[in-house]
Protein backbone atom coordinates (compact mmCIF):
# COMPACT_ATOMS: atom_id res chain seq x y z
CA UNK A 1 0.00 0.00 0.00
CA UNK A 2 1.22 3.53 -0.83
CA UNK A 3 0.30 6.54 1.32
CA UNK A 4 0.69 10.33 1.28
CA UNK A 5 2.81 11.92 -1.43
CA UNK A 6 3.79 8.54 -2.88
CA UNK A 7 0.14 7.74 -3.48
CA UNK A 8 -0.38 11.11 -5.18
CA UNK A 9 2.48 10.33 -7.55
CA UNK A 10 0.85 7.04 -8.49
CA UNK A 11 -2.41 8.86 -9.24
CA UNK A 12 -0.47 11.21 -11.52
CA UNK A 13 0.77 8.12 -13.39
CA UNK A 14 -2.87 7.01 -13.80
CA UNK A 15 -3.71 10.46 -15.20
CA UNK A 16 -0.80 10.21 -17.64
CA UNK A 17 -1.88 6.78 -18.87
CA UNK A 18 -5.43 8.01 -19.47
CA UNK A 19 -4.17 11.10 -21.29
CA UNK A 20 -1.89 9.09 -23.56
CA UNK A 21 -4.56 6.52 -24.47
CA UNK A 22 -7.13 9.09 -25.65
CA UNK A 23 -4.41 11.10 -27.38
CA UNK A 24 -3.34 7.94 -29.23
CA UNK A 25 -6.91 7.37 -30.44
CA UNK A 26 -7.20 10.95 -31.73
CA UNK A 27 -3.78 10.87 -33.41
CA UNK A 28 -4.29 7.44 -34.98
CA UNK A 29 -7.57 8.56 -36.56
CA UNK A 30 -6.03 11.86 -37.71
CA UNK A 31 -3.03 10.13 -39.32
CA UNK A 32 -5.30 7.74 -41.26
CA UNK A 33 -7.52 10.46 -42.77
CA UNK A 34 -5.12 11.47 -45.60
CA UNK A 35 -5.03 7.83 -46.74
CA UNK A 36 -8.57 6.56 -46.12
CA UNK A 37 -10.57 9.75 -45.84
CA UNK A 38 -12.67 10.95 -42.93
CA UNK A 39 -15.49 8.52 -42.25
CA UNK A 40 -17.45 6.96 -39.43
CA UNK A 41 -16.05 3.60 -40.52
CA UNK A 42 -12.54 4.85 -39.80
CA UNK A 43 -13.55 6.26 -36.43
CA UNK A 44 -15.65 3.27 -35.39
CA UNK A 45 -13.16 0.56 -36.31
CA UNK A 46 -10.19 2.43 -34.85
CA UNK A 47 -11.96 3.05 -31.56
CA UNK A 48 -13.19 -0.54 -31.46
CA UNK A 49 -9.66 -1.94 -31.71
CA UNK A 50 -8.36 0.45 -29.06
CA UNK A 51 -11.20 -0.38 -26.67
CA UNK A 52 -10.65 -4.10 -27.18
CA UNK A 53 -6.95 -3.71 -26.36
CA UNK A 54 -7.88 -1.62 -23.31
CA UNK A 55 -10.23 -4.29 -22.00
CA UNK A 56 -7.61 -7.00 -22.50
CA UNK A 57 -5.03 -4.89 -20.68
CA UNK A 58 -7.34 -4.23 -17.76
CA UNK A 59 -8.07 -7.95 -17.43
CA UNK A 60 -4.45 -9.04 -17.69
CA UNK A 61 -3.12 -6.30 -15.43
CA UNK A 62 -5.57 -7.19 -12.71
CA UNK A 63 -4.81 -10.91 -12.95
CA UNK A 64 -1.04 -10.66 -12.73
CA UNK A 65 -0.68 -7.77 -10.26
CA UNK A 66 -2.70 -9.67 -7.66
CA UNK A 67 0.06 -12.34 -7.63
CA UNK A 68 3.06 -10.02 -7.19
CA UNK A 69 4.53 -7.93 -4.44
CA UNK A 70 4.67 -4.13 -4.75
CA UNK A 71 8.29 -4.00 -5.95
CA UNK A 72 7.71 -6.38 -8.84
CA UNK A 73 4.47 -4.67 -9.80
CA UNK A 74 6.23 -1.29 -9.99
CA UNK A 75 9.01 -2.79 -12.10
CA UNK A 76 6.67 -4.45 -14.61
CA UNK A 77 4.50 -1.32 -14.76
CA UNK A 78 7.54 0.81 -15.61
CA UNK A 79 8.62 -1.70 -18.23
CA UNK A 80 5.15 -1.66 -19.81
CA UNK A 81 5.07 2.12 -20.04
CA UNK A 82 8.53 2.29 -21.61
CA UNK A 83 7.70 -0.43 -24.12
CA UNK A 84 4.41 1.26 -25.00
CA UNK A 85 6.23 4.54 -25.64
CA UNK A 86 8.79 2.80 -27.86
CA UNK A 87 6.10 0.95 -29.82
CA UNK A 88 4.09 4.14 -30.35
CA UNK A 89 7.24 5.84 -31.62
CA UNK A 90 7.46 3.15 -34.31
CA UNK A 91 3.71 2.84 -34.99
CA UNK A 92 2.78 6.46 -35.69
CA UNK A 93 5.13 6.98 -38.67
CA UNK A 94 4.25 3.59 -40.15
CA UNK A 95 0.47 3.90 -39.91
CA UNK A 96 -0.22 5.72 -43.19
CA UNK A 97 2.14 3.50 -45.17
CA UNK A 98 0.72 0.25 -43.84
CA UNK A 99 -2.89 1.37 -44.33
CA UNK A 100 -2.16 2.51 -47.88
CA UNK A 101 -0.53 -0.84 -48.67
CA UNK A 102 -3.42 -2.87 -47.25
CA UNK A 103 -6.01 -0.85 -49.16
CA UNK A 104 -4.53 -2.14 -52.41
CA UNK A 105 -5.96 -5.57 -51.65
CA UNK A 106 -8.54 -5.25 -48.86
CA UNK A 107 -11.68 -3.24 -48.16
CA UNK A 108 -11.63 -0.22 -45.87
CA UNK A 109 -12.92 -1.72 -42.57
CA UNK A 110 -10.57 -4.70 -42.76
CA UNK A 111 -7.59 -2.53 -43.72
CA UNK A 112 -8.20 -0.16 -40.80
CA UNK A 113 -8.76 -3.07 -38.41
CA UNK A 114 -5.55 -4.82 -39.41
CA UNK A 115 -3.54 -1.59 -39.26
CA UNK A 116 -4.86 -0.67 -35.83
CA UNK A 117 -4.33 -4.19 -34.52
CA UNK A 118 -0.80 -4.50 -35.87
CA UNK A 119 0.43 -1.09 -34.70
CA UNK A 120 -1.61 -0.05 -31.67
CA UNK A 121 -3.15 -3.09 -29.97
CA UNK A 122 0.02 -4.17 -28.13
CA UNK A 123 1.11 -0.73 -26.80
CA UNK A 124 -2.46 0.06 -25.71
CA UNK A 125 -2.65 -3.38 -24.06
CA UNK A 126 0.60 -2.73 -22.19
CA UNK A 127 -0.26 0.82 -21.13
CA UNK A 128 -3.77 -0.08 -19.96
CA UNK A 129 -2.38 -2.56 -17.44
CA UNK A 130 -1.42 0.56 -15.50
CA UNK A 131 -4.92 0.95 -14.07
CA UNK A 132 -5.30 -2.40 -12.26
CA UNK A 133 -1.63 -2.40 -11.23
CA UNK A 134 -1.95 1.03 -9.64
CA UNK A 135 -5.18 -0.06 -7.97
CA UNK A 136 -3.23 -2.93 -6.42
CA UNK A 137 -0.42 -0.62 -5.30
CA UNK A 138 -2.79 1.91 -3.71
CA UNK A 139 -5.13 -0.63 -2.14
CA UNK A 140 -5.48 -0.45 1.64
CA UNK A 141 -7.59 -3.58 1.81
CA UNK A 142 -10.53 -1.82 0.18
CA UNK A 143 -10.14 -2.74 -3.47
CA UNK A 144 -13.30 -0.98 -4.59
CA UNK A 145 -12.21 2.37 -3.22
CA UNK A 146 -8.68 2.01 -4.63
CA UNK A 147 -9.95 1.03 -8.08
CA UNK A 148 -12.41 3.91 -8.06
CA UNK A 149 -9.67 6.44 -7.33
CA UNK A 150 -7.34 5.09 -10.00
CA UNK A 151 -10.11 4.96 -12.60
CA UNK A 152 -11.11 8.51 -11.67
CA UNK A 153 -7.64 9.90 -12.38
CA UNK A 154 -7.25 7.75 -15.49
CA UNK A 155 -10.58 8.95 -16.85
CA UNK A 156 -9.78 12.58 -16.07
CA UNK A 157 -6.55 12.06 -18.00
CA UNK A 158 -8.56 10.61 -20.88
CA UNK A 159 -10.78 13.69 -20.89
CA UNK A 160 -7.69 15.87 -21.06
CA UNK A 161 -6.14 13.77 -23.82
CA UNK A 162 -9.33 13.79 -25.87
CA UNK A 163 -9.77 17.56 -25.60
CA UNK A 164 -6.23 18.94 -25.41
CA UNK A 165 -4.84 16.91 -28.31
CA UNK A 166 -7.07 18.19 -31.15
CA UNK A 167 -7.93 21.59 -29.65
CA UNK A 168 -4.50 22.78 -28.47
CA UNK A 169 -1.73 20.37 -29.40
CA UNK A 170 -2.47 19.95 -33.12
CA UNK A 171 -2.77 23.72 -33.77
CA UNK A 172 0.22 24.70 -31.62
CA UNK A 173 2.83 21.99 -32.20
CA UNK A 174 1.40 19.92 -35.06
CA UNK A 175 0.45 16.26 -35.34
CA UNK A 176 4.00 14.92 -35.57
CA UNK A 177 5.22 16.67 -32.44
CA UNK A 178 2.05 15.59 -30.68
CA UNK A 179 3.13 11.99 -31.24
CA UNK A 180 6.48 12.86 -29.66
CA UNK A 181 4.64 14.28 -26.66
CA UNK A 182 2.59 11.12 -26.18
CA UNK A 183 5.77 9.06 -26.14
CA UNK A 184 7.42 11.53 -23.78
CA UNK A 185 4.63 11.52 -21.19
CA UNK A 186 4.63 7.72 -21.12
CA UNK A 187 8.40 7.75 -20.66
CA UNK A 188 7.99 10.26 -17.81
CA UNK A 189 5.39 8.04 -16.16
CA UNK A 190 7.65 5.04 -16.63
CA UNK A 191 10.54 6.93 -15.03
CA UNK A 192 8.40 7.58 -11.97
CA UNK A 193 7.80 3.85 -11.61
CA UNK A 194 11.34 2.78 -12.59
CA UNK A 195 13.37 5.15 -10.47
CA UNK A 196 14.85 2.22 -8.57
CA UNK A 197 15.30 0.05 -11.65
CA UNK A 198 18.03 1.78 -13.63
CA UNK A 199 18.26 -0.84 -16.34
CA UNK A 200 14.71 -0.06 -17.37
CA UNK A 201 15.62 3.60 -17.90
CA UNK A 202 17.47 2.66 -21.08
CA UNK A 203 14.20 1.53 -22.67
CA UNK A 204 12.63 4.89 -21.86
CA UNK A 205 15.59 6.81 -23.25
CA UNK A 206 15.44 4.75 -26.45
CA UNK A 207 11.75 5.56 -26.91
CA UNK A 208 12.47 9.29 -26.82
CA UNK A 209 15.01 9.00 -29.65
CA UNK A 210 13.02 6.48 -31.72
CA UNK A 211 10.06 8.80 -32.34
CA UNK A 212 11.81 11.62 -34.27
CA UNK A 213 14.09 9.11 -36.00
CA UNK A 214 11.15 7.09 -37.34
CA UNK A 215 9.36 10.21 -38.55
CA UNK A 216 12.48 11.36 -40.36
CA UNK A 217 12.95 7.96 -42.02
CA UNK A 218 9.32 7.76 -43.20
CA UNK A 219 8.76 11.41 -44.17
CA UNK A 220 8.21 12.09 -47.89
CA UNK A 221 11.19 13.68 -49.61
CA UNK A 222 11.23 16.52 -52.10
CA UNK A 223 8.25 18.47 -50.76
CA UNK A 224 8.32 22.24 -51.04
CA UNK A 225 6.18 22.43 -47.91
CA UNK A 226 4.38 20.06 -45.57
CA UNK A 227 2.24 20.69 -42.53
CA UNK A 228 -0.22 18.73 -40.40
CA UNK A 229 -3.04 20.99 -39.25
CA UNK A 230 -5.80 19.83 -36.88
CA UNK A 231 -8.01 19.34 -39.94
CA UNK A 232 -5.82 17.87 -42.65
CA UNK A 233 -2.35 17.07 -43.92
CA UNK A 234 -1.04 19.69 -46.34
CA UNK A 235 1.71 19.04 -48.88
CA UNK A 236 3.05 21.20 -51.68
CA UNK A 237 5.32 19.67 -54.30
CA UNK A 238 6.22 19.98 -57.97
CA UNK A 239 5.10 17.49 -60.57
CA UNK A 240 4.96 17.21 -64.34
CA UNK A 241 1.62 17.99 -65.96
CA UNK A 242 0.32 15.99 -68.91
CA UNK A 243 1.35 18.78 -71.28
CA UNK A 244 4.93 18.53 -70.03
CA UNK A 245 4.90 21.75 -67.99
CA UNK A 246 5.92 21.72 -64.35
CA UNK A 247 3.08 22.11 -61.85
CA UNK A 248 3.12 23.20 -58.24
CA UNK A 249 0.55 20.95 -56.61
CA UNK A 250 -1.28 21.46 -53.32
CA UNK A 251 -2.38 18.20 -51.73
CA UNK A 252 -4.88 18.27 -48.85
CA UNK A 253 -6.31 15.33 -46.97
CA UNK A 254 -4.67 12.85 -49.33
CA UNK A 255 -6.12 14.39 -52.52
CA UNK A 256 -4.74 16.79 -55.11
CA UNK A 257 -6.68 19.93 -54.25
CA UNK A 258 -5.16 22.65 -56.43
CA UNK A 259 -2.45 23.23 -58.98
CA UNK A 260 -0.62 26.09 -60.67
CA UNK A 261 2.01 26.11 -63.38
CA UNK A 262 5.38 26.61 -61.72
CA UNK A 263 6.66 29.02 -64.38
CA UNK A 264 3.68 31.39 -64.49
CA UNK A 265 1.64 30.72 -61.33
CA UNK A 266 -1.53 30.37 -63.41
CA UNK A 267 -4.15 27.80 -62.42
CA UNK A 268 -3.55 24.44 -64.05
CA UNK A 269 -6.28 22.11 -62.75
CA UNK A 270 -9.02 21.57 -65.31
CA UNK A 271 -11.88 21.65 -62.80
CA UNK A 272 -10.74 25.10 -61.64
CA UNK A 273 -10.63 26.42 -65.19
CA UNK A 274 -14.06 24.94 -65.97
CA UNK A 275 -15.48 26.50 -62.80
CA UNK A 276 -14.05 29.88 -63.78
CA UNK A 277 -15.70 29.66 -67.20
CA UNK A 278 -19.03 28.92 -65.52
CA UNK A 279 -18.53 31.87 -63.19
CA UNK A 280 -17.85 34.19 -66.13
CA UNK A 281 -21.16 33.16 -67.73
CA UNK A 282 -23.17 34.29 -64.72
CA UNK A 283 -21.90 37.87 -64.67
CA UNK A 284 -21.81 37.68 -60.88
CA UNK A 285 -20.38 40.57 -58.89
CA UNK A 286 -20.49 38.85 -55.51
CA UNK A 287 -18.89 35.40 -55.19
CA UNK A 288 -18.90 32.82 -52.38
CA UNK A 289 -16.36 29.98 -52.30
CA UNK A 290 -16.87 27.20 -49.75
CA UNK A 291 -13.69 25.16 -49.36
CA UNK A 292 -10.84 27.49 -50.24
CA UNK A 293 -8.01 24.97 -50.85
CA UNK A 294 -5.31 26.90 -52.74
CA UNK A 295 -7.52 29.98 -53.34
CA UNK A 296 -7.17 29.55 -57.12
CA UNK A 297 -10.70 30.57 -58.04
CA UNK A 298 -10.85 33.51 -55.56
CA UNK A 299 -7.48 34.81 -56.81
CA UNK A 300 -8.41 34.48 -60.48
CA UNK A 301 -11.92 35.88 -60.01
CA UNK A 302 -10.60 38.92 -58.17
CA UNK A 303 -8.79 39.99 -61.34
CA UNK A 304 -12.10 40.58 -63.13
CA UNK A 305 -13.21 44.23 -62.83
CA UNK A 306 -16.87 43.14 -62.58
CA UNK A 307 -16.20 41.15 -59.39
CA UNK A 308 -16.65 43.39 -56.38
CA UNK A 309 -16.29 40.95 -53.51
CA UNK A 310 -15.35 37.34 -52.84
CA UNK A 311 -16.05 35.58 -49.54
CA UNK A 312 -13.86 32.48 -49.12
CA UNK A 313 -14.87 30.01 -46.40
CA UNK A 314 -12.70 27.25 -44.99
CA UNK A 315 -12.80 25.59 -41.59
CA UNK A 316 -8.98 25.39 -41.50
CA UNK A 317 -7.51 28.83 -40.68
CA UNK A 318 -4.04 27.77 -41.85
CA UNK A 319 -4.98 27.48 -45.55
CA UNK A 320 -4.78 31.21 -46.35
CA UNK A 321 -1.22 31.89 -45.11
CA UNK A 322 -0.04 28.59 -46.63
CA UNK A 323 -1.58 29.44 -50.00
CA UNK A 324 -0.14 32.94 -50.05
CA UNK A 325 3.39 32.04 -48.98
CA UNK A 326 4.03 28.57 -50.37
CA UNK A 327 1.49 27.79 -53.10
CA UNK A 328 0.36 30.90 -54.97
CA UNK A 329 3.40 32.80 -53.72
CA UNK A 330 1.53 36.09 -53.80
CA UNK A 331 -0.79 37.95 -51.42
CA UNK A 332 -4.49 37.68 -52.10
CA UNK A 333 -6.50 40.61 -53.39
CA UNK A 334 -8.23 42.95 -50.98
CA UNK A 335 -11.48 41.91 -52.66
CA UNK A 336 -11.15 38.53 -50.94
CA UNK A 337 -12.49 38.16 -47.40
CA UNK A 338 -11.42 34.95 -45.69
CA UNK A 339 -13.85 33.39 -43.21
CA UNK A 340 -12.21 30.60 -41.16
CA UNK A 341 -15.51 29.01 -40.20
CA UNK A 342 -17.29 25.71 -40.66
CA UNK A 343 -19.27 25.72 -43.91
CA UNK A 344 -22.71 25.23 -42.42
CA UNK A 345 -22.24 27.88 -39.76
CA UNK A 346 -20.78 30.30 -42.29
CA UNK A 347 -23.67 29.89 -44.75
CA UNK A 348 -26.28 30.40 -42.04
CA UNK A 349 -24.38 33.42 -40.72
CA UNK A 350 -24.16 34.97 -44.17
CA UNK A 351 -27.87 34.34 -44.65
CA UNK A 352 -28.70 36.11 -41.39
CA UNK A 353 -26.57 39.03 -42.55
CA UNK A 354 -28.63 39.28 -45.71
CA UNK A 355 -25.77 38.43 -48.05
CA UNK A 356 -26.58 37.38 -51.61
CA UNK A 357 -24.13 35.96 -54.14
CA UNK A 358 -24.42 35.75 -57.88
CA UNK A 359 -22.19 32.66 -57.89
CA UNK A 360 -21.26 30.09 -55.25
CA UNK A 361 -18.72 27.31 -55.59
CA UNK A 362 -18.73 24.42 -53.12
CA UNK A 363 -15.32 22.76 -53.23
CA UNK A 364 -15.21 21.14 -49.80
CA UNK A 365 -15.18 17.48 -50.83
CA UNK A 366 -11.50 16.73 -50.53
CA UNK A 367 -9.17 13.79 -50.75
CA UNK A 368 -10.67 10.36 -50.18
CA UNK A 369 -13.24 11.54 -47.67
CA UNK A 370 -16.24 13.82 -47.57
CA UNK A 371 -17.81 15.96 -44.85
CA UNK A 372 -21.17 14.21 -44.95
CA UNK A 373 -22.89 17.19 -43.31
CA UNK A 374 -22.23 19.13 -46.54
CA UNK A 375 -24.23 16.84 -48.83
CA UNK A 376 -27.60 17.04 -47.13
CA UNK A 377 -30.71 18.73 -48.47
CA UNK A 378 -30.70 21.04 -45.45
CA UNK A 379 -27.22 22.36 -46.28
CA UNK A 380 -28.00 22.82 -49.95
CA UNK A 381 -31.16 24.73 -49.05
CA UNK A 382 -29.13 27.07 -46.85
CA UNK A 383 -26.82 27.67 -49.82
CA UNK A 384 -29.75 28.25 -52.16
CA UNK A 385 -31.01 30.96 -49.80
CA UNK A 386 -27.87 33.05 -50.44
CA UNK A 387 -26.91 32.02 -53.99
CA UNK A 388 -28.30 32.62 -57.48
CA UNK A 389 -25.94 30.23 -59.30
CA UNK A 390 -24.40 27.31 -57.41
CA UNK A 391 -21.66 24.94 -58.58
CA UNK A 392 -20.40 21.90 -56.69
CA UNK A 393 -17.08 20.21 -57.48
CA UNK A 394 -17.58 16.53 -56.60
CA UNK A 395 -15.45 13.46 -57.14
CA UNK A 396 -17.87 11.00 -58.75
CA UNK A 397 -17.76 7.92 -60.92
CA UNK A 398 -18.03 9.03 -64.53
CA UNK A 399 -20.94 6.66 -65.22
CA UNK A 400 -22.92 8.03 -62.24
CA UNK A 401 -23.99 4.50 -61.38
CA UNK A 402 -22.77 4.51 -57.77
CA UNK A 403 -25.18 5.07 -54.89
CA UNK A 404 -23.12 8.08 -53.81
CA UNK A 405 -23.36 9.80 -57.21
CA UNK A 406 -27.09 9.14 -57.63
CA UNK A 407 -27.98 10.15 -54.09
CA UNK A 408 -25.82 13.29 -54.12
CA UNK A 409 -27.38 14.47 -57.36
CA UNK A 410 -30.89 13.65 -56.12
CA UNK A 411 -30.20 15.65 -52.97
CA UNK A 412 -28.92 18.63 -54.95
CA UNK A 413 -32.03 18.52 -57.15
CA UNK A 414 -34.29 18.31 -54.09
CA UNK A 415 -32.85 21.60 -52.84
CA UNK A 416 -32.27 23.50 -56.10
CA UNK A 417 -34.97 22.09 -58.34
CA UNK A 418 -32.78 20.73 -61.14
CA UNK A 419 -29.30 19.43 -61.95
CA UNK A 420 -26.86 19.99 -64.79
CA UNK A 421 -23.44 18.35 -65.01
CA UNK A 422 -20.07 19.18 -66.56
CA UNK A 423 -17.31 16.59 -66.83
CA UNK A 424 -14.31 18.77 -65.98
CA UNK A 425 -11.79 16.24 -67.31
CA UNK A 426 -13.45 14.49 -70.27
CA UNK A 427 -10.18 12.96 -71.52
CA UNK A 428 -9.16 11.59 -68.12
CA UNK A 429 -9.17 7.73 -68.11
CA UNK A 430 -9.72 7.59 -64.34
CA UNK A 431 -13.26 6.26 -63.69
CA UNK A 432 -13.60 8.59 -60.68
CA UNK A 433 -13.24 12.18 -61.81
CA UNK A 434 -14.24 15.80 -61.17
CA UNK A 435 -17.90 16.32 -62.03
CA UNK A 436 -19.24 19.85 -61.70
CA UNK A 437 -22.83 19.89 -60.45
CA UNK A 438 -24.80 23.04 -61.30
CA UNK A 439 -28.28 24.42 -60.74
CA UNK A 440 -28.43 26.13 -64.15
CA UNK A 441 -27.78 25.04 -67.75
CA UNK A 442 -24.25 26.37 -68.16
CA UNK A 443 -22.53 26.11 -71.50
CA UNK A 444 -21.40 22.52 -72.15
CA UNK A 445 -23.49 21.07 -69.33
CA UNK A 446 -25.80 18.05 -69.55
CA UNK A 447 -29.16 17.70 -67.86
CA UNK A 448 -29.39 14.90 -65.24
CA UNK A 449 -32.75 13.15 -64.89
CA UNK A 450 -31.76 10.11 -62.86
CA UNK A 451 -33.11 9.02 -59.50
CA UNK A 452 -31.65 8.55 -56.03
CA UNK A 453 -32.30 8.83 -52.30
CA UNK A 454 -32.11 12.28 -50.74
CA UNK A 455 -29.50 12.73 -48.02
CA UNK A 456 -30.97 14.47 -44.97
CA UNK A 457 -29.52 15.47 -41.62
CA UNK A 458 -31.70 12.94 -39.87
CA UNK A 459 -30.89 10.06 -42.24
CA UNK A 460 -27.62 10.36 -44.13
CA UNK A 461 -25.75 7.43 -45.69
CA UNK A 462 -23.30 9.62 -47.64
CA UNK A 463 -20.37 8.50 -45.51
CA UNK A 464 -21.10 4.82 -46.17
CA UNK A 465 -21.88 5.41 -49.86
CA UNK A 466 -18.68 7.34 -50.39
CA UNK A 467 -16.64 4.58 -48.77
CA UNK A 468 -18.35 2.04 -51.03
CA UNK A 469 -17.45 4.12 -54.08
CA UNK A 470 -13.80 4.56 -53.12
CA UNK A 471 -13.02 1.23 -51.50
CA UNK A 472 -15.89 -1.18 -51.79
CA UNK A 473 -18.63 -2.64 -53.92
CA UNK A 474 -19.21 0.53 -55.97
CA UNK A 475 -15.55 0.86 -56.98
CA UNK A 476 -15.30 0.85 -60.78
Amino acid sequence: MQRGPAQSILFSVAFTEGFSTLAVEVIAIRLAIPVAGSSMILTGVMLGIVLFALSAGYWRGGAISAKWDAARTRKILARNLFLAAALYAIAFPLEARLLDRLLDDLNLPLSIGLTATALFAIPVYLASQTVPMLAELTSDGKAGRASGKVLFFSTIGSVAGGVVTPVWLFPSIGVTRSTYLVCAVLVAAGCVMAIIHRRLMAIGAAAIFIAPLMHRLTAPSGDLFDFDSPYQSVRIFTDSAKNGRLERVLMMGGGRASGVFADSGESSFLYTLASERALAETGAAEVLVIGSAGFNLPRDAARAPAIRRIDAVDVDPSVKPIAEEYFLKEPLSEKIRFLPLSARFAVRKLGREGRRYGFTMIDAYFGKGIPDELVTAEFFRDVRAVSDHTLVNAGLDRTLDSAFARNLLATFRDAFGDVWLIDAKPDDPDPITNILVLNWPAQGSKHWTGSGTVYRDDCNTADRDRVALMWGADSP
